[in-house]
């Protein structure tokens, strides 16, 4: 297979790519708003403890804190590889110029195939951390949250230090009115398609770095040939 069907075949999955990476920064940027401006992150969860003198279960006055080390992954990795995405459709547009499969246009072609390589083995790993960090950053109370017991206002009250996954997916609609239960279901949603999105763009990222390194080793090998073979007699 020639170098200019391999370049051919590396068009399709780096639109997919630029598109998926788009849709996860959009996605990420959405449900970082809703979880911090929309869906209220102080709640009242009523406790077990009965106070005698108001005749009462106690009312925990809790707010909900985000671990941001998975968020912070996900949009480095976002970002990282939509720029992958952008520089391997310009190379593609690049590469395919007559003049550059000659002697002279070596170092245009070596920087476009190194960049490639640098962005998508930097988004594939920012996505891996992602995925990792979303797991790794879970507390460990029945809601995969971490609590914490503080003085606040002359009364003890409750601190939940949670990722925005299990913050919008497990912990907030327990304790949520109903409207903005079906605010924190949208991020929940938003936030499980990103996650799993990391998979898909580690995958992409890899494909096209493989499809463009490919590329650029049949293209070195061949050109030798390629500049032997003669050129076809004019009619």
């Amino acid at each position: 297979m020639q170098y200019d069907r391999i370049l051919r075949l590396a068009l399709v999955p780096s639109i997919l790519f630029f598109f998926l990476s788009l849709a996860s920064v959009a996605l990420t940027t959405h449900y970082w708003i809703i979880g911090d401006w929309i869906v209220p992150r102080g709640v009242q969860v009523l406790t077990s403890d009965y106070d005698d003198r108001l005749q009462r279960y106690k009312i925990d006055e809790t707010i909900v804190y985000f671990t941001e080390a998975e968020t912070d992954a996900t949009i480095a990795s976002g970002c990282l590889n939509l720029i992958a995405a952008l520089m391997a459709l310009i190379a593609w547009s690049t590469l395919r110029k007559p003049d550059m499969d000659s002697q002279f246009a070596a170092g245009k072609r070596r920087f476009w195939i190194l960049s490639i390589v640098v962005m998508t083995i930097g988004g594939a790993a920012t996505a891996v951390a992602s995925m990792v960090l979303h797991y790794t950053e879970k507390g460990n109370d029945q809601y995969s949250c971490s609590p914490q017991r503080l003085m606040m206002a002359g009364k003890m009250n409750t601190n939940q230090y949670c990722t925005r996954e299990m913050a919008a997916c497990s912990y907030q609609p327990k304790f949520l009115k109903a409207g903005d239960r079906g605010n924190a279901a949208i991020a929940c949603n938003e936030i499980v398609v990103v996650k799993w999105l990391q998979v898909i763009l580690i995958i992409n990222a890899l494909v096209v770095l493989a499809l463009f390194s490919v590329q650029a080793r049949v293209r070195r090998t061949t050109r030798e040939a390629r500049l032997k073979e003669p050129l076809p007699e004019p009619i």
